[in-house]
């Protein structure tokens, strides 16, 4: 039951498709938001949050000393961690797991897969896109633009785009055969 839910978050080894022509969609803007919104939840609350209750354990003297200044500092701490999330998924699968959710890609300005030095380069920015009061207003602003491209993907010559998933059935399961639940299911039945 497990495997089909995370089926939906799960980044495979094999990018589908780009669909270019969704570049400047303010669909795709909308979906960037919604996959931000769902990879800082995973970014907090799977990687930062056990951080947390570890040094509170490990350290209690110092925890309890912060007091109220824990939750600022907990999310001063979130972008760096954010920033290397996206930039690991993006670049050794194009997307996150809150872009696989909302079928997000990202490559390069001419289709290709994102590369290790353009994802470093988008991802650094996202400290650029964050200064001003209130950054999301500046970053959404500067997508809205720019033509649904942030300053990182301007600097890294990267867009973020709708996937195209293959139509028959065979080639959608031989797309998600290295992570999907189906694909495990089937790779086991044949052993």
């Amino acid at each position: 039951m497990t495997d089909w839910t995370l089926d939906g978050f799960l980044p495979t080894r094999r990018q589908p498709a780009p669909a270019l022509e969704t570049a400047d969609d303010r669909g795709v803007l909308l979906a960037r938001g919604g996959a931000a919104v769902i990879d800082l939840f995973v970014c907090y609350v799977l990687i930062e949050f056990p951080l947390i209750y570890a040094f509170s354990v490990a350290f209690v003297g110092p925890y309890e000393a912060l007091e109220g200044y824990v939750v600022v500092l907990s999310l001063l701490v979130l972008l760096p961690i954010y920033a290397t999330y996206s930039f690991v998924f993006e670049w050794r699968y194009g997307r996150t797991p809150g872009k696989v959710n909302r079928n997000l890609l990202v490559v390069t300005v001419d289709g290709r897969p994102c590369t290790y030095r353009a994802s470093a380069i988008r991802n650094l920015f996202l400290y650029v896109d964050l200064l001003g009061i209130p950054p999301l207003v500046i970053g959404f602003l500067s997508a809205l633009v720019t033509d649904g491209r942030r300053i990182g993907d301007l600097a890294a010559e990267t867009i973020v785009v709708r996937s195209v998933a293959p139509t028959d059935p065979d080639g959608a399961v031989a797309a998600d055969l290295d992570t999907s639940a189906a694909g495990r299911a089937a790779e086991s039945r044949e052993n």
